[in-house]
């Protein structure tokens, strides 16, 4: 018996080396992210006005919460044009940063859900496309609170492509496994998380002038759909 307990001790022992030889000696993936969030965002847009917000005011978050997450950068930014309302979240991590399953939690179902809004509609891996900007595949859910009502849609990027949400919020204990087995051992790909919050659907959204320019410009936050990027060097 003891026997065994050492053959196990010495296994973990050096499986947890081997793991951190591999970490220390493989090379850090690549960043896109070449300059501020706020900077990308377009600031001069005919007829619209802004305000950026502190990210604590937003459904996603709170002083505890942002402390916790640890953004790299990170924005929250609301356009306005009369009645119609535009929100842009963006937090951002490079590599390593955080794991993929603790920035995964940050989405509505989960932050907006506790901060008392009420699930409405959800949809997973939609199209989502304005004029000829084609992004990659969002979440989708309508929330309402009071007498609001806001349509979501969102993003959680790992390595530039859409983190899966096939489990629809369903908790996994294999979830690091199974992260392991799509990613493989280098769990350290640089994270965004995208979401877009208005008061107006995406079809009013896509008649309105001017929200084409926020699209576009969000775009460059590793959105682009690989066959819009490939039409475009084209």
């Amino acid at each position: 018996m003891k026997v065994f307990i050492l053959t196990i001790g010495f296994l973990t022992f050096f499986s947890v080396l081997g793991l951190k030889l591999f970490f220390v000696f493989s090379p850090t993936p690549p960043i896109s992210l070449s300059e501020p969030i706020s900077e990308i965002l377009p600031k001069e847009i005919d007829g619209w006005s802004y305000i950026d917000f502190d990210l604590a005011t937003s459904a996603e978050s709170s002083d505890r919460i942002a402390s916790f997450l640890n953004f790299d950068d990170s924005l929250y930014r609301v356009y306005k044009k009369g009645k119609i309302r535009v929100g842009v979240y963006v937090a951002y991590w490079t590599p390593g940063k955080v794991s993929y399953r603790w920035a995964g939690a940050h989405t509505p179902d989960t932050c907006w859900v506790v901060n008392g809004w009420t699930r409405l509609d959800r949809e997973y891996s939609i199209p989502f496309q304005v004029n000829d900007i084609k992004l990659k595949n969002a979440e989708f859910g309508i929330y309402k609170k009071d007498r609001a009502v806001e349509n979501v849609y969102f993003w959680h990027l790992v390595g530039g492509e859409p983190f899966g949400y096939a489990q629809k919020e369903i908790p996994n204990i294999f979830g690091a496994l199974i992260d392991i087995q799509k990613y493989g051992l280098n769990l350290r790909q640089e994270q965004f998380f995208i979401r877009i919050s208005s008061n107006e659907n995406l079809e009013s959204l896509k008649r309105t002038e001017g929200f084409d320019l926020i699209i576009k410009e969000l775009s460059r936050l590793s959105l682009l759909s690989k066959n819009n990027a490939q039409q475009r060097v084209l």
